[in-house]
């Protein structure tokens, strides 16, 4: 399933399904075009469960995937930051000396997807036939970073406690000096007509012992099982910080690989 923390309830993990609106139209990054990514991993098929049913939602549990509704093929616009919605992304996750920003409030994130994808939780985008759990679900996120968590697995109900700043260099900065975390060093990058950073985030083999599951940091969500293979882009998008995550499994086919590469390739972003 894919969760996360509400800011304004920092001990408890959301269990609402919140589908984002999607405008179907085109829009310009008003920055320079085109994308250029570090090449993404390639998987070899492994067995798989047999795909999972679409739902609208469920209670919390790291084995049960939470997907929406089904998405037109073509091109969409989120505003996962957009102060309208019940609990737009932010960056704080309740912790004393966080502050929000206005700043983010407008940007938008144009991306075009085949058929047969679906909206996941908040402005996740999801392909039901793959799912988002072990052995071969992935998940394309919006966010905007925040505080790291000082142990990613051993936690209940308490709030990241590792500061970071603002920046896109300081949240990639802070995931690849964090003495717990499996990571990439991080490299320059430039997605949706903005430039950052990129990195990749291994979740461990065993995370069975984590008291709720595995978060690196907060506002997010937590991996969708044990080898969950991160992808993260931290941007600066004129001064406010957007990250592009995607997350996928050893298992993920590779056909479904190959159409979220694509997604994210056709990713624009207007501040």
């Amino acid at each position: 399933m894919i969760a996360t923390r509400a800011s304004s309830r920092p001990g408890a993990v959301l269990t609402a399904l919140l589908v984002t609106a999607m405008v179907a139209t085109a829009c310009g990054a008003g920055q320079t075009s085109g994308t250029s990514s570090p090449a993404l991993p390639t998987s070899t098929p492994t067995p798989t469960a047999s795909p999972s049913d679409a739902r609208s939602s469920a209670a919390p549990s790291a084995s049960f995937e939470v997907i929406g509704e089904r998405i037109a093929a073509g091109t969409h616009t989120a505003r996962p930051f957009d102060p309208a919605l019940p609990e737009p992304w932010g960056v704080c996750a309740g912790q004393s000396g966080c502050a929000e920003t206005t700043a983010d409030d407008s940007i938008g994130i144009t991306y075009t997807v085949p058929e047969g994808w679906a909206f996941g939780f908040r402005a996740a985008v999801t392909k039901p036939s793959a799912g988002t759990v072990a052995p071969s679900g992935m998940s394309l996120h919006f966010l905007r970073g925040g505080w790291l968590f000082s142990d990613p697995c051993l936690r209940v109900d308490t709030l990241p406690d590792i500061p970071v700043g603002p920046g896109a260099d300081d949240l990639a900065g802070a995931l690849a000096a964090h003495p717990l975390l499996d990571t990439t060093t991080p490299v320059d990058v430039t997605l949706g007509g903005f430039s950052g950073k990129y990195l990749d985030l291994q979740v461990p083999p065993d995370i069975s012992d984590c008291a709720e599951s595995y978060y690196p940091w907060a506002p997010a969500f937590y991996a969708q099982g044990p080898n969950h293979r991160w992808h993260v882009w931290s941007l600066d998008v004129d001064g406010v910080r957007v990250v592009i995550q995607s997350g996928d499994f050893a298992g993920t086919l590779p056909q479904d690989l190959t159409e979220m590469h694509a997604i994210i390739e056709s990713i624009q972003i207007e501040p």
